[in-house]
């Protein structure tokens, strides 16, 4: 008896060091370098630049002509090109779009309720408490509008629709039955540009990818959950990009890319101004932004745009540490 127990054991222990092995070389294999061409960007956002009291064409222009970026994420949110029911107000996008043309930039511009940067809904004052299916005609005009505005300018190669619609994240109001498929057929009406849409890298099975024709998802390395500081460590560079080639064929998922890839701190406080330096620090530090570039250039996926370049010039301007700033360089110019 004891030596069918022993053998037993024996036979288990080498079940679970082969199951050990297998998970090793798994993750050793995701995370082994993975050289390619890359082409990096950056998400630019007017009101959180103004949040941080920069000035936001002082900042998209630093970007262009100092950093070199060359590919672009801009929301052309709602509550600020439709700040009144019958009152529309284009210039300040007319001017970022017309900026990033000169440069011989490109843009994807994303349109929608819910779009980059907390509150992530960006529905005007006026449209909030609106019946659904009245806030749904309403969302449509302007989506209309302004992808009939922008269609032919130089910069927009291409429209985001809504920013992950099916992860229920941010400040939003119930969503009307059907209304990102019918975001996706208007916009596809309009103009013959690919459309992508976005989700959770880490918390999603990316179904939403097969109604556009590239689904971008969100990478974070470092946040904050209900327990404190959560890392995730155990994630390997291509764990997306292994995700979405098991994924693609059952979902229909097409042509993924890396839509916010963070390269900021977390917090859990209104805004960064409101978190002190130190504690901004514990979840996104120099050591950290050179990991994630790191992680980023073994991903496997060829198109990235990095998220925090607000902060990297705040930091800068206002907190006297260039070296967030400075090491973005090596990311854009080659």
């Amino acid at each position: 008896m004891k030596r069918k127990t022993k053998n037993l054991s024996l036979k288990i222990s080498l079940v679970v060091a082969l199951i050990l092995i297998f998970i090793g070389s798994g993750y050793l294999a995701m995370s082994l370098r993975m050289p390619l061409v890359q082409v990096p960007g950056v998400t630019f956002s007017k009101p959180y630049a103004e949040e941080l009291k920069l000035d936001p064409r002082e900042v998209l222009l630093s970007t262009l002509d100092n950093l070199k970026v060359r590919h672009f994420r801009i929301p052309a949110y709602w509550n600020l090109v439709q700040p009144e029911l019958n009152k529309w107000d284009y210039k300040w996008l007319d001017e970022e779009l017309d900026t990033i043309a000169s440069r011989q930039g490109s843009v994807t511009l994303a349109v929608g309720e819910k779009l980059p940067r907390w509150p992530e809904c960006w529905i005007p004052d006026w449209a909030v408490n609106l019946p659904i299916e009245d806030r749904e005609n309403a969302a449509l005009q302007y989506m209309t509008q302004t992808v009939n505005r922008y269609k032919n300018h130089p910069a927009v190669k291409a429209w985001q629709v809504e920013n992950e619609p099916s992860f229920p994240f941010g400040k939003c109001p119930e969503a009307a039955d059907g209304l990102f498929d019918k975001e996706v057929a208007l916009v596809r009406s309009l103009d013959s540009k690919p459309i992508a849409t976005t989700d959770s890298g880490e918390l999603s099975f990316w179904r939403i990818g097969k109604k556009v024709d590239r689904l971008g998802i969100s990478i974070y390395r470092v946040v904050i959950g209900p327990t404190g500081i959560f890392r995730y460590w155990f994630v390997p560079p291509q764990f997306y990009l292994r995700k979405s080639q098991v994924l693609g064929p059952l979902l229909g998922i097409k042509n993924l890319y890396v839509s916010e890839f963070q390269m900021e701190p977390w917090t859990k406080r209104a805004t960064l101004l409101e978190t002190p330096i130190d504690e901004q620090l514990q979840t996104f530090d120099l050591n950290q932004m050179k990991d994630n570039i790191k992680f980023a250039k073994n991903s496997g996926v060829s198109t990235i745009d990095y998220w925090g370049v607000e902060w990297w010039y705040w930091m800068m301007k206002t907190q006297n540490r260039p070296e967030f700033w400075e090491t973005a360089k090596t990311i854009f110019i080659k």
